[in-house]
């Protein structure tokens, strides 16, 4: 007799900059995130050469002969990494299966189970390309075998809905105080984009639904722009980050060694690069949200939206910035997961339902899931 398939509520955010995932796990709710980035290579000959293995996260599927890094490894071994960006299929692509089967099985442990998936989508996009939902299904829908750091996994994907993004973290935060004629408003600030989602109830209002290719990474590239143009030096993506990662970490982690002709860049230096570029991308990202959401002639902006969320890694940022012009505006505890956290909140419920009205006929289920 077969061992039932185990399933579990999953929230897939296939994001510009991170791959972020949550799952429900043994009464848990486990988060991860791991940067957008794929590159093909050869483990042979990684090992060969010393390369640390023990935390690279490398997948090939089966019956394929090309394995990919993602993530870290993926930025360190090419010097473009794929990250699929500008790319609205890439949503409904092979990428996004290896991201979500990477994050996942860095979450459980076991080497056969479901996953039974909620996956979002940028409002604009949700709204005008309504076929690529269906796309995302049937790239990502379907039993997966493949080998990760060594080891073959077997994971059945169902897709169970796609939404829009910042409707993933109104369910997780967002309060129900307002009914169904309070607006509730969500500023998501990614790596590439800045994606505004306003809903009435449960109902979108598309005419707020909007976004701009503003974010972490148009600051990142900044950056490197003005390193280039006071230093004379180029910065790698890998040195550009980590410079942005401790400028955001007011003081917790140092800023990297970085020389020019011999000699380190003082911390400060870099520190005062960052929050130029920081500053001049916050200013861009606030216009746009005043223009977007009509700002009154009291200067203020989405007075009348409850609660106004900000999420995203951006917060670690921009949130400063954005909350001088809305000052309601608030910030969950887990900003980078807030979409995922809606997002397996809903998988979560959906499976609940489907194994209710499962039936079992001679041993199988009609419908495909068995309880967890």
């Amino acid at each position: 007799m077969n061992t039932p398939l185990k399933w579990y509520a999953y929230g897939h955010d296939f994001g510009n900059a991170e791959i972020g995932g949550v799952v429900a796990y043994k009464d848990q709710i486990l988060s991860r995130s791991i940067p957008t980035a794929f590159a093909k290579v050869d483990t042979s000959a990684m090992k060969s050469l010393g390369v640390e293995m023990e935390n690279a996260y490398v997948i090939r599927m089966y019956g394929e002969e090309t394995a990919y890094a993602v993530g870290e490894l993926a930025l360190q071994q090419a010097i473009e990494a794929y990250n699929g960006r500008g790319d609205m299929q890439r949503y409904a692509s092979h990428f996004s299966l290896r991201g979500l089967l990477t994050v996942a099985s860095l979450l459980i442990p076991d080497s056969v189970f479901g996953l039974y998936v909620v996956a979002g989508l940028p409002a604009e996009t949700y709204i005008k390309n309504v076929t690529l939902r269906s796309e995302i299904k049937a790239a990502l829908d379907g039993t997966h075998l493949f080998n990760f750091n060594g080891q073959m996994r077997s994971v059945t994907v169902e897709v169970a809905v796609v939404v829009m993004e910042g409707a993933g973290a109104l369910i997780a935060y967002g309060e129900r105080k307002g009914g169904k004629t309070m607006e509730s408003a969500v500023v998501d600030l990614g790596g590439r984009t800045t994606d505004l989602y306003v809903a009435r109830g449960q109902v979108p209002v598309t005419d707020f639904c909007k976004g701009k290719p503003l974010g972490v990474e148009t600051a990142t590239q900044l950056l490197i722009d003005l390193c280039e143009r006071k230093y004379d030096r180029t910065l790698s993506l890998l040195e550009a980050r980590e410079i942005m990662h401790s400028f955001a970490s007011n003081g917790q982690s140092a800023f990297p060694d970085i020389s020019v002709y011999g000699h380190s860049i003082a911390g400060e230096n870099l520190e005062r690069l960052a929050s130029e570029a920081v500053t001049q991308i916050g200013s861009e990202i606030v216009s746009f949200v005043s223009s977007a959401w009509r700002q009154n002639d009291r200067g203020a902006v989405a007075a009348s939206f409850r609660p106004v969320l900000c999420i995203g890694g951006g917060v670690y940022y921009f949130y400063a910035a954005m909350k001088k012009r809305i000052p309601h505006l608030s910030r969950p505890e887990d900003p980078i997961h807030a979409n995922a956290l809606g997002y397996c909140t809903l998988a979560s419920r959906l499976l609940q339902r489907k194994v209710a009205t499962t039936v079992v006929v001679n041993g199988v289920s009609v419908n495909g899931l068995s309880r967890v």
